[in-house]
């Protein structure tokens, strides 16, 4: 990996307790074919021993470790990109993977459509299980109904400054659901790639799964946080 002093790119890596996952997530950022990045990981409060070692020893080019209490993914993201040097920003969670390919793709729109702030596309599962998430193109409408935007999506800075940052206080669950439609909100649209660039490790009960629990719930909360696109849309 060259060292980029303004990379056009930052990966941001919130970690709590992670650890054992973390080298494969780092490692499929540095086999990307767009090399000008930086990484920032956070490490949200993490209490494991085997994580907080291995934070510790992290030591590639263009990466840096933000350590603050725990406080959520929202608050790990915000922490994340506030420091970040790059125009463009890439979540990606602890235990996930990118193909190669991702990077250079969404980019390459970012670049051609001034219009578009985030750039999605398909998902696979693996590990305890297996399928694939294939989203429709993007819609606003679609939007609104049920999340159809891969939380590891391309997106401009600027779109993430424009929406306020993440909401912290979606801190139980579908945290980027709110957030894509908050960019809707600031005025920018959603791209879709059609093709799976992204791999989503499942292995047991996770976040995801508690906020499934609680769908009805947090769909409300966000329809309660946007309540004049919902308006609009009729929904």
């Amino acid at each position: 990996m060259k060292f980029f002093s303004n990379p056009k790119v930052s990966i941001i890596i919130p970690c709590y307790n992670y650890g054992k996952f973390l080298n494969y997530t780092i490692y499929s950022c540095l086999s990307s074919t767009f090399d000008d990045i930086e990484i920032i990981v956070v490490n949200d409060g993490s209490t494991d021993s085997y994580t907080l070692k291995l934070l510790n020893k992290l030591n590639y080019k263009n990466l840096m470790v933000i350590n603050q209490k725990n406080k959520g993914l929202p608050s790990a993201r915000n922490s994340g990109i506030r420091e970040a040097r790059g125009k463009y920003i890439l979540p990606l969670d602890a235990d996930d993977l990118i193909s190669p390919i991702l990077i250079e793709k969404e980019y390459k729109i970012l670049e051609e459509r001034s219009d578009v702030g985030f750039v999605t596309h398909w998902t696979q599962a693996f590990g305890t299980e297996n399928y694939i998430w294939s989203v429709p193109p993007f819609n606003t409408k679609k939007l609104l109904e049920e999340n159809i935007v891969c939380v590891t999506s391309l997106l401009r800075k600027k779109a993430w400054l424009d929406a306020g940052g993440y909401n912290e206080q979606m801190n139980e669950g579908f945290e980027d659901w709110d957030f894509w439609i908050s960019l809707v909100e600031s005025g920018w649209t959603g791209y879709t790639l059609q093709e799976i660039l992204f791999y989503y490790r499942r292995h047991g009960k996770t976040m995801f799964h508690n906020a499934k629990e609680k769908y009805k719930y947090l769909y409300n909360r966000i329809k309660n946080n946007h309540p004049h696109i919902y308006e609009k849309y009729g929904l």
